[in-house]
């Protein structure tokens, strides 16, 4: 075979490894012998038939390898093996609840309510008497613990957990400023009614 056909070959059966690796995941192994024969394609091309072949075997790789992944990543879920591995996308209807249903999950919003199971932060509370799935908005909230409704995502209920106000402090009244001079008047007026001022008088 001519140095042009082993170019050509390489490079066919590098993208056809390649594909391989898409449907068919070897843990690298075809990827890696993918590389290798795509490689050689260009080295061939540049040894054996110039310069000018070799740039237009890279250019052509360049373009081309992107391409075929795409494609393959493309059609990868369409085929057994996809649909194996990757999940069908889920129901709108059974992701975003009814406008019923929404309509009655709002009426709740604002509304206190107890948590009926711990909630992680997924839970079910009470609400009016009603038992709805919610989801905890603060953290983990205990069982038993007061919530209050705050909003609505998908199906759930958003709640936070209801802390009890703390009671206020009483407000102490300052003390009144003393008068100048005042405690030293306090302290004179037991003195001067034990003075005895009738030893002053003259005899």
């Amino acid at each position: 075979m001519t140095a042009l056909v082993w170019v050509v070959v390489l490079l066919v059966v590098g993208l056809a490894v390649m594909v391989l690796e898409v449907f068919l995941p070897s843990g690298g192994i075809l990827g890696f012998l993918s590389l290798t024969a795509i490689v050689a394609a260009i080295a061939t091309a540049f040894l054996e038939l110039g310069a000018t072949a070799g740039l237009v075997v890279l250019a052509v790789a360049t373009v081309v390898v992107p391409t075929v992944l795409a494609l393959a990543f493309r059609w990868f879920p369409e085929t057994p093996l996809g649909r194996r591995v990757l999940p069908p996308p889920p129901d709108p209807a059974d992701v975003a609840p009814s406008a019923a249903r929404r309509r009655e999950l709002e009426k709740l919003i604002g509304r206190g309510g107890q948590a009926v199971s711990e909630m992680l932060p997924w839970g079910v509370v009470a609400i009016d008497g009603i038992h709805v799935e919610a989801v905890s908005d603060g953290g983990p909230i205990a069982r038993g613990a007061a919530v209050e409704a705050v909003g609505v995502q998908g199906r759930d209920l958003i709640v936070t957990p209801v802390r009890a106000a703390k009671p206020a402090r009483p407000v102490q009244s300052a003390p009144e400023p003393a008068m100048p001079g005042a405690a030293a008047a306090d302290r004179l007026s037991p003195t001067l009614e034990t003075f005895e001022f009738e030893r002053l008088d003259p005899p």
